[in-house]
């Protein structure tokens, strides 16, 4: 976090003189530039997303809720319009000035808008409001819930001066780590969409070589990449398709297993492989169910705990410091089929589980269980899909569940506050794309709507042009 941000008191001088600077600089390399974009970058914050001493109210504080819709964009057009102004749009600078709510929660605000900005429209916004532009051929993020960096694919070739190149990316284009602000924050042997980033982009992962289910005769490798452009690869001996997790401290980093040929509840257990952020492997473990497939396994933000899917119970979570695994959901009904969305918490204390399932919350430190009924799938004719995601102390959660009747699909929002629906409504009909995903603020102030990462923000699944990421709905909710 930004725990080192400075007052303005002191340093006003000298922040003039930074803006003026990173304003004249095309490029953000060199020490010198880096220390004067820090400075400005602080600077920004102090004066957009100021700090209070005075304590704000939880939501669970109020007895009275009003939901409201700040912004909507459904096209890029609609993004770029919006930006007429510069940035903060004028409905954001009021919101991230609001000393009343949580700085956490404005800053998390900021973040997620910069980062789909740049998503969309391959743009970024310095400290001192200038859009700096990247031609690329994607950016998109690798930590999805701060997404305080944004991974860039080049449009041309970048001269790295590698003398050596990942097993299997020898041809492809090394790529730019960048922040919130497009300050660079290094450079990445491959931008690759299947990798996994911590937090600070001090290590991005994700599985190179010939990985194939279906060719085993190639080796397959966890491919460690690291700001300065180098990278370590590790090889993994279990031939099958590799799922990749890395903790947002970059502590940990788990390598999951899977082979859809040879699955069964009798069969051989893949092995899950725990390394620390310079790629020494710190232990294998064997589950005690067989691994399903899981394209984005979810892992708690230290790194104990990854919840992947499991062949025939649905869900189990792994203890990548002891070793166990413990089945922690099963179907709780006749037409309930598949967890496969799972967040964690911003702060670790709760698993949400969703899918073609009835969408549930876990609490890791009870075990208790929390079902919401009305994502209950319904008959087979009827297709149902949920993701759930909540604040810290699930003090607020948010169920996104789309029902699909014969031609027509709906996306529907319900929100809980503590144990009570405070909002529901009926979100979008979205054609390209097979679900949106609510993420919520760690306060609960705030909600992001925008087609689910999981699925439609990466070219597996749409092409690889085509890794936008709208439409954007943003909410507020207020306590009364």
């Amino acid at each position: 976090m930004q725990s080192g941000i400075q007052k303005k008191t002191g340093i006003t001088t000298l922040c003039t003189v930074a803006l003026l600077l990173t304003t004249a600089v095309p490029s953000y390399s060199g020490a010198i530039t880096d220390s004067f974009q820090s400075i400005a970058e602080q600077a920004w914050m102090n004066q957009y997303i100021p700090r209070s001493d005075e304590e704000t109210l939880p939501l669970t504080d109020y007895d009275n809720f009003e939901v409201t819709e700040l912004f909507r964009a459904e096209t890029i057009e609609d993004l770029e319009a919006s930006l007429t102004d510069g940035y903060p749009m004028p409905w954001l600078e009021e919101i991230l000035k609001d000393t009343t709510i949580p700085w956490e929660d404005r800053y998390w605000l900021d973040c997620r808008v910069r980062a789909a900005i740049a998503q969309n429209t391959h743009t970024f916004f310095n400290p001192a409001g200038n859009p700096v532009h990247i031609d690329a051929d994607a950016v998109f993020p690798g930590e999805l819930y701060w997404r305080e960096h944004m991974i860039v694919n080049p449009a041309e070739s970048v001269n790295t001066n590698e003398t050596e190149r990942p097993i299997g990316a020898e041809t492809c284009t090394s790529g730019m780590i960048l922040n919130s602000f497009g300050r660079k924050a290094g450079n990445i042997a491959v931008p690759a969409f299947n990798i996994s980033t911590s937090r600070s982009a001090d290590v991005s992962v994700y599985v190179s070589g010939g990985h194939s289910i279906y060719n085993r005769q190639n080796p397959s490798y966890a491919c460690f990449m690291y700001p300065n452009g180098t990278f370590v690869e590790a090889f993994l001996e279990e031939p099958g398709q590799y799922s990749v997790a890395v903790s947002q401290d970059g502590s940990t980093v788990v390598l999951s297993c899977y082979r859809p040929d040879e699955r069964s509840a009798d069969n051989t257990q893949t092995p899950v492989y725990v390394f620390d952020e310079h790629g020494n492997l710190q232990r294998t473990i064997i589950p005690s169910v067989p691994l399903d497939w899981c394209w984005r396994p979810t892992i708690s933000s230290d790194g104990q705990y990854l919840c992947h899917t499991a062949y025939g119970v649905n869900t189990c979570l792994i203890d990548c410091w002891n070793g166990t695994c413990e089945v922690v959901s099963k179907p709780v009904g006749f037409y309930d089929r598949y967890t496969g969305v799972y967040n964690f918490s911003p702060d670790d204390g709760t698993l949400c589980l969703g899918g073609s399932t009835t969408g549930r919350i876990l609490n890791m430190s009870s075990d208790q269980v929390h079902i919401y009924t009305e994502t209950e799938p319904l008959p087979s004719d009827e297709k149902t899909f949920t993701i759930v995601c909540c604040s810290n102390d699930a003090s607020c959660t948010t169920l996104t569940t789309r029902r699909s009747y014969q031609a027509s699909d709906a996306d529907y929002l319900t929100l809980y506050v503590d144990d009570s629906a405070i909002y529901s409504c009926q979100l979008h009909k979205l054609e390209s794309c097979l679900d949106l995903k609510t993420d919520i603020s760690p306060g609960g102030y705030f909600l992001f709507v925008n087609p689910s990462d999981d699925f439609c923000g990466y070219p597996s699944a749409r092409g690889y042009a085509d890794v936008y990421n709208l439409p954007l709905i943003v909410m507020q909710i207020e306590g009364r």
